[in-house]
């Protein structure tokens, strides 16, 4: 049995009464949180995806029990509010009943992966030089972090605090930020030379952090940091290499197959798994296994898309049921019902009335 299910994911029925609920408003929430600040770039939480697939919890489901829609792979330079994925970050360590989620998330993380943040710090001249960019550059992916480089004596300091209040607990946002910014002095080589210091408390199993933040963890500091040598700082950054891992060609993979569905939705062209490998120039079981890699099934994937296109089509209130049946990639307003029913609860017609 999937664990997800296991761990008490809703049946059908209370996802579609929770569905309900949550999208009775989202015409109106959608556009509020989207301008709120403190704002998360997505791409940021994708490697979330692959450790979900260590504990054999679906990525698809896991997003539409949070109410994310769509799905975070369709739109991975987006941004989510602050506490929604602060809220998102609790839920998953829970679910697993990992106290350590988040850490184990970043550690996952490739510099690569993460956008222009990333690719900023990996083409620096050396570790003082990516240091800097890695925080001048902090705003490119997380809005309302303070992140902050210093260098006292003979160490220095890459230290992680937010600049506003927060609603929900950051601890597991914090374990996965400092397993990335760890990553910054470590392109030099010398694990052995970098700390990290956390503010939060020793709780019992927190050996397990070594695995993820090194060795030298000190815990019940008063503020979050990555502490190194200052020698480090003039050290030429140690060449990761052009061959990308395991983690970088499924995100990549996944996040390549989720937007090329969502654009073929409504243009006649095959949304096969077969046709949707052979546009990605790769096999269909290498797409298959890239996919199961970031715990996503292509059918599941490719439902999710149709809901969740639906859903908005259906929000802006201007389109007949048998154009958004045709946009999404139905043949018939017949089956586009039937899905929508499985997806809601309810009759699609029922459903725009309630948004009314």
């Amino acid at each position: 049995m999937n664990r997800f299910l296991a761990k008490g994911l809703p049946n059908r029925l209370h996802i579609a009464i929770v569905l309900n609920l949550r999208l009775a408003f989202s015409c109106q929430m959608v556009l509020r949180m989207l301008h709120s600040a403190p704002l998360i770039r997505i791409r940021a939480f994708l490697p979330m995806a692959p450790y979900l697939a260590r504990h054999d919890v679906s990525a698809i489901e896991f997003c539409e029990r949070l109410g994310i829609s769509p799905n975070l792979f369709q739109n991975a330079d987006g941004w989510l509010p602050r506490a929604q994925c602060f809220y998102m970050a609790n839920e998953l360590a829970a679910l697993v009943g990992d106290p350590f989620a988040g850490a184990h998330v970043g550690r996952l993380t490739e510099l690569g992966d993460l956008g222009v943040w990333g690719q900023s710090v990996l083409t620096a001249r050396n570790v003082a030089d990516a240091c800097m960019r890695a925080t001048a550059n902090a705003s490119s992916i997380h809005r309302g972090s303070d992140v902050r480089f210093l260098v006292e004596g003979k160490t220095a300091r890459i230290v992680f605090r937010f600049a506003e209040r927060y609603e929900f607990d950051p601890r597991q946002f914090i374990f996965g930020s400092l397993g990335v910014l760890r990553k910054v002095p470590l392109l030099a080589g010398e694990p052995s030379a970098i700390r990290v210091r956390l503010t939060a408390s020793r709780t019992r199993g927190a050996q397990a952090l070594e695995e993820c933040l090194g060795s030298n963890i000190e815990l019940g500091c008063e503020h979050d940091m990555i502490e190194f040598d200052r020698e480090l700082l003039d050290l030429p950054l140690k060449n990761p290499g052009n061959r990308r891992s395991q983690v970088t060609e499924a995100l990549a993979s996944t996040v390549k197959t989720a937007k090329l569905l969502s654009e073929r939705l409504s243009d006649g062209h095959e949304l096969g798994l077969q046709a949707v490998a052979r546009s990605l120039g790769m096999s269909p079981r290498t797409l298959q296994r890239r996919l199961k890699f970031c715990s996503v099934d292509f059918e599941e994937l490719l439902d999710e898309t149709r809901r969740s296109e639906a859903i908005r089509l259906i929000c802006e209130g201007v389109h007949s049921m048998t154009d958004i049946a045709f946009k999404v990639g139905y043949s018939d307003s017949a089956h586009f019902t039937r899905a929508f029913k499985r997806w809601a609860g309810v009759a699609p017609s029922r459903f725009q009335m309630n948004q009314q």
